[in-house]
């Protein structure tokens, strides 16, 4: 569960709950054309409940039927997956879920659900996962970043990056971690660390905003961080990292809560926590780093509480929750490329991240 939210949850249950080189690098390539006839198999959606509640979710929608699933997990292994649900990931045929305060990572078969191996990960807080030339590598609010080996499912290694590391990525051969110091507060990280893979060792730390979390890579060449400030007087921003000088490149202005890139555009949000009040959805060109859509939603449908966005990567569909009131089942939109809600559906708790199956 991401700080921003912990503190929120916390307060509901006390009231009730990315080589600066002096030539032009080449132009990036575009992908293809989406094809909105094209669509995933189904949508995984992980609902993460609330703090020590124990009741974090997995929830699936079939994108040929329309059906849904409140709890597929729990349909399939007759067991809850625990407190706290903060990252989903697809690698191969396996679905990685990591939770939390349960300080496991549970991975399950993509097709049947079944759980192959709870990764148990003691009092190390498990925050995201990435994925680099068949490991895994595991955030951990503990401080390191934990190596698992994808294929006997073991952990490996584990690397000291720094302060509560949070979000993490791979892009051109290394692996980018946020180091956001979120439990640390009022003296957050502001640092964003690298570590080559094959010696496991950070090589350089790289200054960001204060508190960064979210942090995701585009063409393997540049890698974008969210940093959340301090929820007081420094704001959320949105930072660019070229991935072969390893320096920050470009800040944005613009308060960016969360993320999903797709193609040559980064569909971005911000969302005032302490007015509860949604401000915009943004889509930005990233070759040009300019704002192509200053309001993506274009048919009027209003979101309360955007928490998780996703695009899906056959057709360019963009998959955003809701998470209401945080103590209620949210929901689920999802909106063409031109902004016009195609269909929404009810989730479980809090739902926050997705992948396509």
């Amino acid at each position: 569960m991401r700080l921003w939210k912990l503190k929120k949850h916390l307060l509901w249950l006390l009231l009730l709950p990315l080589m600066v080189i002096s030539c032009t690098p080449d132009p990036p390539q575009p992908g293809p054309e989406p094809n909105p006839d094209v669509h995933a198999n189904g949508l995984f959606i992980l609902n993460e409940g609330l703090f020590q509640m124990n009741n974090s979710t997995l929830s699936y929608y079939d994108c040929t039927t329309g059906a849904f699933t409140g709890d597929i997990f729990l349909d399939v292994n007759h067991r809850g997956l625990g407190d706290v649900g903060n990252d989903l990931q697809q690698y191969g045929s396996k679905l990685y879920i990591v939770v939390n305060n349960s300080n496991i990572v549970e991975v399950v078969d993509v097709n049947t659900v079944q759980s192959l191996k709870t990764i148990n990960l003691p009092q190390k807080q498990p925050r995201y996962i990435a994925f680099l030339d068949g490991k895994a590598y595991i955030s951990c609010f503990d401080g390191d970043v934990v190596r698992v080996d994808t294929a006997s499912l073991e952990v490996e290694a584990t690397v000291h990056t720094g302060l509560n590391p949070d979000g993490i990525c791979a892009c051109n051969g290394k692996l980018y971690v946020s180091n956001s110091g979120g439990l640390n507060a009022p003296d957050y990280g502001n640092t964003v660390s690298v570590i080559d893979p094959a010696s496991f060792t950070v090589i350089k730390d790289i200054t960001v905003g204060i508190n960064p979390t979210r942090i995701k890579s585009w063409l393997d060449r540049y890698v974008y961080v969210v940093s959340n400030g301090n929820y007081n007087d420094v704001n959320f921003n949105f930072q660019k990292i070229d991935a072969q000088s390893d320096n920050v490149v470009k800040t944005y202005n613009m308060e960016v809560v969360n993320f999903d890139i797709y193609q040559n555009s980064a569909y971005i949000y911000t969302y005032n926590y302490s007015s509860m009040t949604s401000a915009w959805i943004k889509v930005l060109d990233l070759e040009t780093d300019e704002v192509v859509k200053d309001q993506f939603i274009s048919d009027g449908t209003q979101l309360k509480t955007p928490y998780g966005i996703k695009v899906n990567p056959l057709n360019g569909d963009v998959y955003i929750t809701d998470a209401g009131t945080f103590t209620t089942n949210g929901d689920v939109y999802c909106f063409d490329q031109n902004g016009k809600k195609k269909f929404s559906f009810e989730a479980g708790l809090n739902p926050s991240a997705m992948t396509f199956r």
